[in-house]
């Protein structure tokens, strides 16, 4: 039942966002038709000119409905996720058994590796990668956009992670089973969320110092693969289920969805209103 809500309050929120986007991506285009005297007098060029306008219009809906239907798929998953542990179900009957197996297998060298591995997706680590990358990213491009986007994606994450966790109160494995103490509520994983929405981030910003192929697949495979060992890390330790580190990453994946789909809209947006000033500027001289 809290899942069926969160999900119907989530497609609500998404229709009015996609709402806004579409008129975003319109009305720049709009404004310059209505004030263009070619598209008045139908000016052969400037027939032309409105078909350019159109493609461009027309292939920005069509990223923009796929950029939503991507948030809708992931925000499922994660609600199909989030009512089985709340209806304690479906795939949390593995839960249990999982953690008890790998509570029995451990060794002290693998526990020594696992606390490394998890170390790194601490907030303290996190906060320290990232500040230090949006600062000199920020500093390389001489811009402020590096530092609203680490505020948008692992900023903003944390008070997600934190108020779903209080309103499920779902309580962590036993601490005899712990390699690690924890404390705080177990679903979803703040770890799993954190690592991969902030490794993301960190690939995001690679991204943006250079335009070689190889580093940037590089970058994002190191980046998954980081959120994935910090996720198995926490069920090895014991302080996690598996269905918490499943619902983290869901969680993680939703957020950079809704993150990169938000900046496409502002970057187009952007674009359309600076290329509407050089319009105007043009026809002025």
């Amino acid at each position: 039942m809290t899942g069926s809500v969160l999900l119907g309050l989530g497609v609500v929120v998404l229709l009015v966002c996609a709402a806004y986007a579409v008129v975003c991506a319109v009305r720049p285009a709009a404004r310059m038709l209505a004030g263009a005297s070619w598209y008045r007098t139908g000016d052969r060029h400037g027939r032309a000119a409105l078909s350019r306008v159109t493609a461009k219009v027309a292939a920005e809906l069509v990223l923009l409905v796929i950029g939503a239907a991507l948030v809708f798929t992931l925000a499922s998953v994660f609600v199909e996720v989030l009512d089985a542990v709340v209806d304690e179900d479906d795939l949390t009957v593995i839960d249990r058994p999982v953690v008890d197996w790998l509570a029995g297998h451990r060794t002290p060298g693998l526990n020594r590796i696992m606390i490394a591995v998890t170390d790194l997706g601490s907030a303290v680590a996190l906060a320290v990668a990232s500040v230090a990358g949006v600062a000199y990213v920020s500093w390389r491009l001489r811009s402020w956009y590096p530092i609203a986007l680490g505020v948008l994606t692992l900023g903003l994450v944390q008070l997600l992670v934190l108020g779903i966790k209080v309103t499920i109160g779902r309580e962590r494995p036993n601490p005899p089973g712990q390699v690690v103490p924890e404390t705080g509520f177990s679903f979803p994983s703040g770890h799993s969320t954190s690592s991969l929405v902030g490794f993301a981030l960190l690939a995001w910003l690679v991204c943006m110092l250079t335009g070689n192929r190889t580093v940037w697949a590089t970058a994002w495979l190191a980046a998954a693969a980081g959120a994935v060992l910090v996720g198995l890390s926490r069920i090895y330790l014991g302080v996690h289920y598996p269905s918490d580190v499943l619902g983290g990453w869901m969680l993680g994946l939703t957020w950079l969805a809704v993150v990169a789909v938000a900046v496409w809209v502002w970057r187009a947006r952007t674009t359309s209103r600076n290329g509407n000033h050089r319009t105007r500027s043009t026809a002025q001289r």
